[in-house]
């Protein structure tokens, strides 16, 4: 077990930034998916090698986009978020303990669980010897912190409820043994019955080596390159249509390597990014201009929007003294519980009513719009008789969460700093990746 001081001097070590650009006007971009497709089909090459990672989107109140890991010896799975706000990848392993009833940052908690699932490695007949490696990572705001001491390389496998699979030799991942929450034992008897936490996280993010900022641990995608699998530093991630049941998982994927052609739906527009700086993590667009069936949405004024699959919520920059009027032109309520709610159950809501978020090309006078269907935003019912809780969260800051991801196409290409975005939801559930239409760059 980590000492009190040893842990405070590691959390002492976290840094934050955040990032300032000016903003411009836009204009539509004239090109769709199909054509780039049929482009590329007549230059008669070969597409470029992809690393394929079938994606999930399950209900529950603390759900992200995941990728399931098959846990070696078993026919079990554990699901690994992934995770485009953080760039290091680990996994629990066995004898991790979790820890949890403190309401203080920096503070450890006095209750203490044997985490599970956990990664069996030692049940894999790839699987290396652990090697020493001090492993540190906080999220949120050193709210979550992941603590470890050596790292593996195993073929590891990735599946998704659609059936989908991806077995990827070589994959080197922290080795985690303890994770601690700034999370309240409000029963006083630590009773974890209702208790949840990440058993991995895949962080996609670029890796980052700068006088800022170094990536302090694996990064998959840049040991995929470094190995030669890839040949750029280059992403595309996607969600397939929506299921049928408001309860039902989403499924999607996402390919290193590639810009998969096949999985959106009119322009795919590289949008206005900004590199990190001052040890900042992650991808951070400007911010759109959102409006609800034709009418503008008052924001505040974001400096950037942080595209994050592993953050639940959607985080929708509209200020306090604004949000009744927000309510106003939704028709949505704010709940007794302070959730951002549709009037009736969760079945009601309907699934042709958008949030729309156009946002600026990296060219001047362009744009592209996004519209996520308000369906698409029911991912947990808190219980509140006749109100459906929407995973909405409105206040200062802006983050494009798992929600976004269900109906955005991303496209991002870390060498040249470009990200793209393009209407996604569109592919069928299960499709994987195209064998033909990818390209190794962002059209």
């Amino acid at each position: 077990m980590f000492t009190q001081a040893a842990f405070l001097l590691l959390a002492a070590s976290a840094v934050a930034a955040a990032s300032i650009r000016e903003r411009h006007e836009p204009i539509a971009l004239r090109s769709s998916s199909s054509a780039i497709a049929r482009q590329i089909h007549k230059c008669h090459k070969p597409p470029p090698p992809t690393v394929y990672f079938p994606l999930n989107f399950r209900y529950g109140s603390d759900q992200k986009i995941t990728t399931d890991l098959v846990i070696p010896g078993s026919n079990k799975t554990m699901p690994v978020c992934f995770d485009q706000g953080s760039d290091t990848y680990w996994v629990l392993e066995p004898g991790a303990v979790f820890n949890w009833g403190s309401e203080q940052l920096g503070v450890l908690g006095a209750c203490n669980i044997s985490a599970t699932p956990v990664y069996e490695y030692l049940s894999s007949l790839d699987a290396t010897d652990p090697v020493p490696f001090d492993y540190f990572n906080g999220y949120s705001g050193l709210s979550k912190i992941v603590l470890g001491n050596t790292t593996l390389e195993d073929t590891m496998t990735f599946t998704s409820v659609a059936g989908q699979k991806s077995a990827l030799p070589g994959v080197r991942t922290a080795l985690a043994n303890f994770i601690t929450v700034r999370q309240p034992d409000f029963s006083g008897t630590c009773d974890a019955s209702e208790i949840t936490y990440d058993v991995g996280i895949m962080g996609i993010a670029p890796f980052q080596n700068t006088s800022d900022y170094t990536t302090q641990g694996p990064n998959v995608r840049q040991q995929l390159l470094e190995d030669g699998t890839i040949k750029a530093p280059v992403m595309s991630m996607w969600m397939d249509k929506r299921p049928y049941g408001v309860k039902d998982t989403y499924t999607g994927g996402a390919i290193f390597g590639g810009i998969d052609l096949t999985k959106f739906t009119g322009p795919l527009v590289k949008v206005r990014s900004f590199e990190n700086s001052g040890g900042s993590v992650g991808y951070y667009v400007a911010p759109p201009v959102f409006s609800f069936k034709g009418k503008k949405i008052k924001a505040t004024d974001s400096d950037s929007c942080f595209i994050d699959s592993g953050t639940r919520n959607d985080a929708l920059p509209v200020a306090y003294e604004d949000q009744d009027a927000f309510y106003k032109a939704t028709g949505l309520v704010e709940s007794p519980m302070g959730a951002t709610s549709w009037l009736g159950t969760c079945d009601t809501v309907p699934s042709d009513v958008t949030i729309d978020m156009r946002f600026p090309g990296s060219k001047n006078g362009t744009f592209v719009d996004i519209k996520i269907p308000l369906k698409n935003y029911v991912r947990w019912d808190s219980g509140e008789e006749g109100l459906c809780r929407l995973n909405i969260y409105l206040g200062s800051g802006c983050t494009l969460a798992a929600p976004f991801s269900t109906a955005a196409f991303f496209a991002a290409d870390d060498e040249r700093g470009e990200v793209a975005l393009a209407q996604g939801g569109i592919s069928e559930r299960g499709s994987g990746p195209s064998d033909t239409a990818v390209a190794l760059r962002i059209p």
